[in-house]
């Protein structure tokens, strides 16, 4: 078993034959499932996000949102010199000294974890690689730190401007698409056969899907940079992650490769959105072809038929703060929030189940809410039930209190301000027996910041985006 240190040298992490990897298998998908349609009869709670007299004001100098692809983007402002975007001093403060110590934190972990010569931040303290789905995290970040009156536009450019030209020049995966990971270090693939003409072992769509997210964004909030990132756009052959209206991606072995489909309830829709903002058919990754419903601890939600159906609370805060909260029939975003909230009244423990990374073996973990008929099992990437899982989850709980407003969600926001008062940067959660989980990490210190953006901006999600796809309930 290897004894894995956090803080160890990362020569340490690379030259080990059986290194942990502290991103999940949310694109690990083998069967192709051909059950039929379930009828999706779901409505929305009374629960809503919060709603404030702020909602209405719009800052003067805010960049349009733009439904789209990046040519929108490039044809709206080809005419307009570079100005500043991001209006630090126009939107009202509407945060607190907990929410300023918090930023200060996340801020700690960005700084302290950025690779000048690449401009990629380590997905986790200690372990030099990253994925596409981290990579988006850490443009949210820059971004969000910038807003948030941490960064100067001349910093902020100047760092996207880094993570931009080492995207474009990328070695990809068989020439066509993204490698699973890069070493932040020297930019290169990393993992398995990355030393190969293949430059690795495939592509996940769902993290391209998340990367194309915050691309989109940072081209609406930054248009001076949005040619930079049509040109990287334009060299991944990113049709090739969309097969019969929903995402596939290769996964590749020594001995052949596997073009699968990925993605489950949550994750899928989220994600399909990334490829519908360049124009690309997801219809079939929007429809609720492989879902059903299910009754857990009295509340009725849906769960995705298919195998390996991770259940966590993440896509669908994701959604919410960034892309923002529509009556979608898939969007469950109320009821996950009940459930929890239940949860807690019945026990007087506090629970927040996302996915996160982890301190300790099998250093990643999906604490799924309903996983193959049973409730609240913490599971490794490929299903594994794990004993200690983590019960809170400190980004997702943080999410949930800036998108709700009544006692739990206070409570929730007490709770990840506590857990970080003695780090310097945001810890992950708590494990089920209320230790610390300190697998420091990009996607914690992200989400945080861009849900404070999120308040920062008066409740307002960072780019509201509805698919055409999409119908509303």
């Amino acid at each position: 078993m290897l004894g894995f240190v956090l803080n160890a040298p990362s020569s340490y992490a690379e030259n080990t034959g059986d290194t942990p990897r502290f991103f999940g298998g949310r694109t690990v998908i083998q069967a192709v499932d051909d059950s039929k349609a379930s009828v999706i009869e779901f409505q929305r709670r009374s629960i809503s996000p919060v709603i404030t007299s702020l909602e209405e004001q719009t800052a003067p100098d805010e960049p349009a949102i733009l439904q789209g692809n990046i040519e929108h983007v490039i044809a709206e402002h080809s005419q307009k010199k570079s100005r500043h975007p991001m209006y630090l001093h126009s939107a009202p403060n509407l945060l607190n000294r907990e929410d300023q110590l918090l930023v200060k934190k996340a801020r700690y972990y960005v700084d302290s974890n950025w690779n000048k010569t690449t401009g990629l931040i380590d997905s986790v303290q200690g372990y030099t690689h990253a994925t596409m789905w981290d990579i988006g995290s850490s443009i949210g970040a820059i971004l969000a730190l910038e807003y948030l009156g941490e960064y100067s536009t001349l910093q902020t450019n100047a760092m996207l401007e880094k993570t931009l030209s080492t995207l474009v020049n990328l070695p990809l995966y068989k020439g066509t698409l993204p490698n699973r990971q890069y070493n932040t270090k020297t930019g290169k693939p990393s993992g398995s056969l990355s030393n190969t003409q293949s430059n690795g072992n495939g592509w996940s769509a769902l993290d391209i899907g998340r990367l194309l997210i915050w691309l989109n964004i940072a081209a609406n909030y930054k248009p001076e940079l949005a040619d930079d990132i049509k040109a990287i756009i334009s060299k991944w052959d990113i049709a090739k992650s969309v097969h019969q209206g929903t995402l596939f991606g290769e996964y590749k072995s020594k001995k052949s490769a596997t073009y699968r489909q990925e993605g489950r309830l949550g994750y899928l829709q989220y994600a399909a959105q990334g490829f519908s903002m360049e124009a690309l058919d997801v219809s079939e990754a929007l429809e609720p072809k492989y879902s059903e419903h299910v009754t857990i601890d009295n509340e009725e939600v849906y769960i995705d038929i298919r195998n390996l159906p991770y259940f966590t609370t993440d896509p669908y805060v994701l959604q919410a703060i960034e892309l923002g909260y529509h009556d979608l029939w898939w969007n469950q975003l109320d009821a996950l929030y009940s459930l929890h909230k239940a949860r807690y009244d019945q026990t007087q423990k506090l629970t927040i189940f996302a996915e996160d990374a982890m301190s300790q073996s099998p250093w990643f973990a999906y604490n799924n809410i309903h996983f193959y008929g049973k409730n609240w099992l913490s599971t490794a990437p490929g299903g594994k039930p794990i004993e200690n899982g983590q019960a809170f989850s400190n980004k997702v709980a943080f999410g949930l209190s800036v998108l709700y407003k009544d006692s739990y969600s206070q409570l929730l926001y007490t709770t990840v301000v506590n857990n970080s008062l003695n780090n310097r940067s945001i810890p992950t959660g708590l494990y089920k027996a209320n230790s610390p989980n300190t697998a420091y990490n990009i996607n914690t210190n992200s989400l945080i910041l861009v849900s404070l953006w999120y308040k920062q901006r008066g409740y307002k999600p960072i780019y509201d985006y509805l698919p055409p796809s999409y119908t509303l309930q």
